[in-house]
């Protein structure tokens, strides 16, 4: 019993808990209000397409979007009202550069209202624009283009110099528009440069030739240049984007390098086992034994005819007159003491066969 009261009140407290919960919660919401009714925390004007250099700013062309982040771009356009107040033609602005869907539309790259978009208003403040004649190899084919930046060069007699470097094109001809890709072969290219180098071009381009290299647009590398002559046409150059493929191709690889080291260390086992071979084999020749062959002779034993020993009959004849005789051989003669005759001896030696 007492059991079933806890579990009722444990169940009660438990419901009376989330009840109050969900009250506080639907508190909270109502009092930060809901989401979609927010408004943002900052909103810029951006375009909806692109829009070329020159092109009159319209409604159609842009739309607000919310910002989040805490740092504005520098002279973006709140709302589209303070970009176009009106249609009418003395508030209008027009683009000074070309500009890119969903790209803030920044002050700078607007004119004033009731301004027309010039190549005089595209002008950073204290440059000048200048323009030189070009042909399709001065020009570079044609593939110069508005926003480039190229090397200008003045050939003059037999020598040729770089005039100026990292120029920036503002139009060729008189198309001002850097979103123009397709090179045409050209005849004036306009730059944006200092009173200075305006003073350069107007007069290199009347003492000689100009011609224009083009760099590549993150270039921004200042080279030492020196003047090249007639002379120099004779020295061999190689480009420079090839010499480290150059250098690269000899310089041995690892692998092919102890390949290599392999076949030399093999090539000279197999001379030396090659050398010591002939060095054995001449030592063979010169040292080589003579072969002595044995020559048995065989002694033929040639059975004889039987001859009977060989008797010696030595007589003696004693004092008393009687004669005795013996058989004897005759190399054994000596032991009986007859090898003289003595005087008045009678003794006789006779060899019978």
């Amino acid at each position: 019993m007492v059991a079933v009261v806890l579990a009722a009140l444990a169940v009660f407290g438990a419901r009376g808990w989330l009840a109050s919960e969900r009250q506080l919660l639907t508190r909270q919401i109502t009092e930060q209000g809901a989401p979609g009714d927010q408004a943002p925390k900052n909103t810029i004007v951006v375009a909806t397409e692109s829009i070329s250099f020159g092109e009159r700013l319209l409604p159609n062309k842009v739309r607000t979007i919310e910002w989040s982040g805490e740092i504005e771009p520098d002279g973006a356009f709140k709302t589209i009202a303070d970009l176009i107040p009106d249609d009418q033609e003395d508030n209008a602005r027009f683009a000074l550069t070309t500009m890119a869907a969903g790209e803030p539309i920044l002050a700078s790259r607007v004119t004033l209202p009731g301004v027309r978009a010039k190549l005089s208003t595209a002008l950073t403040p204290g440059l000048k624009a200048v323009s030189i004649r070009v042909n399709d190899v001065l020009g570079v084919a044609g593939f110069v283009l508005p926003g480039d930046r190229v090397d200008i060069l003045l050939v003059r007699g037999e020598y040729v110099d770089v005039l100026l470097q990292g120029v920036k094109v503002l139009a060729i001809d008189q198309i001002a528009d850097d979103r123009k890709d397709q090179p045409s072969v050209v005849r004036t290219v306009t730059f944006e440069v200092n009173t200075e180098e305006a003073q350069k071009l107007v007069l290199a381009g009347n003492v000689g030739q100009l011609s224009l290299t083009l760099r590549n647009l993150a270039s921004t590398e200042v080279e030492a240049n020196e003047r090249i002559t007639i002379d120099d046409l004779s020295d061999l150059d190689v480009a420079e984007n090839l010499l480290p493929e150059a250098e690269l191709a000899a310089e041995p690889d690892a692998d092919d390098e102890r390949l290599q080291e392999l076949e030399e260390m093999l090539r000279n086992m197999s001379d030396g086992f090659t050398d010591r071979l002939s060095n054995f084999e001449e030592l063979m020749r010169e040292t080589e034994p003579t072969v002595v062959e044995r020559v048995v002779e065989v002694e033929r034993v040639v059975p004889q005819p039987y001859v009977p020993p060989r008797k010696a009959v030595i007589g003696v004849t004693r004092g008393n007159g009687q004669r005795q005789e013996y058989r004897v051989d005759p190399t054994e003669a000596e032991t009986y003491g007859v090898e003289t005759i003595e005087e008045g001896a009678e003794q006789l030696i006779q060899v019978t066969n």
